[in-house]
């Protein structure tokens, strides 16, 4: 099985006051020990997976909301409405004959 293959669990989240760039995702990802892919933000709500040992320690310790708000340099009241999440992949299907070359036809 090929390791991004694996279904992540992890937790989303409501942040308010700040709208986190690119870079303020890598500074989180940093902080809890994950891969840059293993965090996103959309409208207004920020999904972290669980992919390290560092993480789960945070997450054992009931950590996560006050490690996020530290590297976004918030306050922990900012976040809100956090939620244990699964993965949902994403099958992408298409036709090969789409891709086929018209010019074989000449």
């Amino acid at each position: 099985m090929h390791p991004r293959s694996k279904i992540r669990t992890g937790f989303s989240m409501k942040v308010s006051g700040v709208h986190p760039t690119r870079p303020d995702l890598h500074n989180v990802a940093a902080e809890l020990g994950i891969g840059t892919r293993d965090i996103l933000i959309k409208d207004g709500i920020l999904t972290v997976y669980n992919t390290s040992e560092a993480c789960q320690e945070i997450i054992n310790d009931n950590a996560l909301a006050s490690f996020v708000a530290m590297a976004l340099d918030i306050s922990a009241e900012d976040i809100s409405d956090i939620n244990e999440v699964i993965e949902e992949p994403v099958k992408i299907e298409f036709d090969l004959s789409d891709f086929e070359d018209d010019e074989d036809d000449e």
